[in-house]
């Protein structure tokens, strides 16, 4: 899968997760092992940074560091 194709795929799968998983928590944890899948498929996380709070929190939570983070002040470092 091309990074593109990734990035697509998270973006048009962010709706259905953040509507089917409603603890932040488990959203957090199962997006992180989700976007670690696809990063490690050659997603750029660049791309995803800016969709939600809680995909920047998922980015954090495996180590991925936000190219943008200044855009994001307010939120918290460890989610």
């Amino acid at each position: 899968m091309s990074w593109p194709a990734g990035s697509k795929l998270f973006v048009e799968m962010w709706p259905l997760i953040l509507a089917g998983i409603t603890d932040r928590a488990h959203r957090i944890d199962f997006t992180a092992r989700l976007l670690q899948v696809l990063i490690d498929d050659d997603m750029d996380p660049y791309d995803v940074e800016d969709v939600h709070a809680d995909v920047r929190a998922a980015l954090r939570k495996i180590g991925v560091e936000l190219a943008q983070s200044e855009l994001f002040p307010d939120e918290e470092e460890d989610a």
